[in-house]
């Protein structure tokens, strides 16, 4: 009798740790595999069709127009003298009095004069654009950068990987940006799904937030 209830107890055991091993092997098998979910910014292309960017060239056309107009006033001038300059009659001759001499030296004065107004000219809305720029550049990419996280985290995106590539096909075949690219570091997509650049759909989210304002 306690044989056979011991071989009972054995065969109990057993379909119970078969009965286990199914069941183990089955949930490992409808496990879903553990997968990534990632997206591609093309950043050239986000801030170029950003209406906010588009909106900051036309300040800085703006910005750079009174600089612009002294600058050819300035260039008229100079030209101007330096017709003057190159008169034959203002050329001193040998044993010229000096009143001649007197008034081509005036002149080259007032040359240098114009040339340095011009370089001050220069020089002052070069750092105006270059300042403006890199606080516009600051916010911009703040924008992305908050769109971005926004955008992974309601589309289950584990990861956004930005590059930067040209936006037409005739520069995406150019030399000169396929050059670019043989001197870039990695990481750089040579291929990937349409449905992975999120380019254009975070420039619709830019433009709609932004117009929300």
């Amino acid at each position: 009798m306690r044989a056979v209830l011991w071989m009972g107890s054995i065969v109990m055991a057993s379909v119970a740790v078969l009965g286990a091993s199914r069941l183990w092997a089955e949930s490992k098998e409808k496990k879903p595999a553990p997968r990534t979910r990632i997206g591609l910014v093309n950043l050239t292309y986000v801030i170029k069709n950003y209406d906010k960017y588009q909106q900051f060239q036309i300040e800085m056309k703006k910005l750079v127009q009174p600089s612009q107009r002294r600058h050819e006033e300035l260039q008229s001038k100079l030209e101007a003298l330096h017709k003057q300059a190159a008169d034959a009659s203002l050329v001193p001759a040998a044993g010229e009095d000096r009143d001649e001499k007197a008034k081509k030296e005036a002149l080259e004065k007032q040359a240098k004069d114009i040339q340095r107004q011009m370089e001050d000219n220069k020089a002052e809305i070069q750092l105006k654009l270059s300042k403006r720029s890199d606080d516009e550049l600051k916010i911009i990419y703040k924008d992305i950068r908050e769109a971005t996280q926004g955008y992974a985290t309601t589309h289950d995106l584990d990861l956004v990987l930005h590059y930067n590539d040209a936006i037409t096909q005739e520069d995406y075949v150019s030399a000169q940006n396929i050059a670019r690219k043989l001197n870039t570091g990695a990481l750089m997509p040579l291929y990937s799904k349409e449905e992975m650049d999120i380019s254009q759909d975070l420039v619709t989210l830019l433009n709609q937030k932004m117009h929300k304002k």
